[in-house]
């Protein structure tokens, strides 16, 4: 059987060689790679991969996607521009900063007319956003399963997975009033005034000339130069892939013994593959946000997606609203979960793999924090340019 037909008869897919270990028993672990193409089904012993792919970790793809470098640096330069914002006040890297690894620090996002960088930014008369900031990096590989198959044009993006592609979510917070409109423009009159901000703009004229063959600058174009960079923000090479990719000497025992429960425990029915996320809505009743009366996250059941479990020493506070501020906070609200920690859920909407989770005594939630230590990658692109080309400073109003 085709295993790219088994997952989805109806998608063509990006295929990658990921190296995989399959959790069997887990009793023992080894780091034993296996090679797959997606003509074959891979067993070990008796067991398919196709039979228990809730059960398997994987490494990153080695290579990155492939980037037009004239595409990429445009994209950053528009990714740091406060040009794109209603008030030219805020820029995409505004919420999106390369030390909290492209999140922002805060549990949730202060877009239009803050003032400050990451923890310390202050709101001004518009609200915050009702989101957490979720990192950018690996952002290129959302909805990659545990075969290493994905769609780029199918991507799920965002908290509640409202739209698909990085193409399609790079318009988003544009006309976002929170994140980047603000109050002087419609959702509908903010794109074409951007886009005459830049077509009045002759170093972008120029640059996207240079890029794209063009005279006069599109939304397809801008989008495509954002999602450019943003494809080309990847961090794949943690402890745990050099492990997963062969190096015994990568992970420490105790690392090895924190992904055993972290499998055994029940984490990865949800936190499964590459990126450690199935990428599904999932309702688990959390408490609140800070200051907010939890909005609905517009499917009627409080549904957020399982985030991704990578660079989690750069990214707190977590979940979808910040309300947790540190990773043992995080592991202990999985902790044998008897009900809803949110008046508006019932139990009953809770997710059955979520209350299914075993109580985590006897140290397990810190040995599996400990796995999920050796799931962060320092060598990643932190370059912010000196420059960009509206003259407005990079990243907004980043300084008190």
């Amino acid at each position: 059987m085709n295993a790219c037909h088994r997952y989805n008869p109806k998608t063509t897919f990006t295929l990658w060689l990921p190296i995989v270990l399959v959790l069997v028993g887990c009793e023992n672990f080894t780091p034993a790679p296996v090679e797959f193409d997606n003509e074959d089904v891979i067993n070990v012993g008796d067991i398919s991969t196709l039979e228990i792919a809730e059960t398997v970790v994987a490494s990153l793809p080695l290579s990155p996607p492939s980037v037009d470098p004239m595409r990429r640096e445009l994209g950053r330069s528009l990714f740091w521009d406060p040009v794109l914002s209603g008030d030219r006040d805020v820029a995409c890297a505004t919420c999106h900063l390369p030390e909290t690894g492209y999140s922002d620090g805060r549990t949730r996002s202060i877009g239009v007319g803050g003032v400050g960088r990451g923890k310390d930014r202050v709101p001004g008369t518009v609200e915050p956003v009702k989101r957490n900031s979720q990192s950018l990096l690996n952002v290129a590989w959302n909805g990659i399963n545990e075969l290493g198959l994905f769609s780029q044009d199918e991507a799920p993006m965002f908290w509640d997975n409202r739209v698909q592609s990085l193409k399609k979510q790079a318009l988003e917070p544009l006309i976002s009033r929170e994140e980047m409109r603000g109050d002087n423009f419609s959702e509908e009159t903010i794109l074409s005034e951007v886009l005459s901000r830049l077509n009045d703009n002759s170093e972008y004229v120029a640059l996207f000339k240079e890029a794209y063959g063009v005279d006069a600058i599109s939304a397809e174009q801008l989008v495509d130069a954002l999602s450019s960079f943003q494809t080309t923000l990847i961090a794949n090479n943690s402890r745990f892939d050099q492990w997963m990719r062969g190096d015994a000497t990568a992970m420490t025992e105790r690392e090895i013994s924190g992904m055993q429960e972290f499998v055994l425990a029940g984490c990865a029915a949800c936190h499964s593959g590459p990126m450690f996320s199935d990428f599904e809505l999932h309702v688990l009743g959390t408490p609140e946000g800070e200051n907010l009366a939890e909005p609905d996250s517009g499917n009627g059941e409080f549904a957020f997606r399982t985030p991704a479990l990578r660079q989690l020493a750069f990214t707190a506070p977590y979940f979808h609203a910040g309300q947790f501020g540190t990773l043992s906070q995080a592991i202990n609200f999985y902790d044998e979960p008897n009900g809803s920690s949110n008046a508006s859920v019932a139990k009953s909407e809770l997710d059955p793999d979520f209350l299914a989770l075993p109580e985590m005594d006897d140290g397990r939630g810190s040995i599996i924090q400990s796995f999920l230590e050796a799931l962060n990658d320092s060598e990643f692109d932190r370059g912010i340019p000196e420059r960009v080309p509206s003259g407005l400073s990079p990243g907004g109003s980043l300084d008190n």
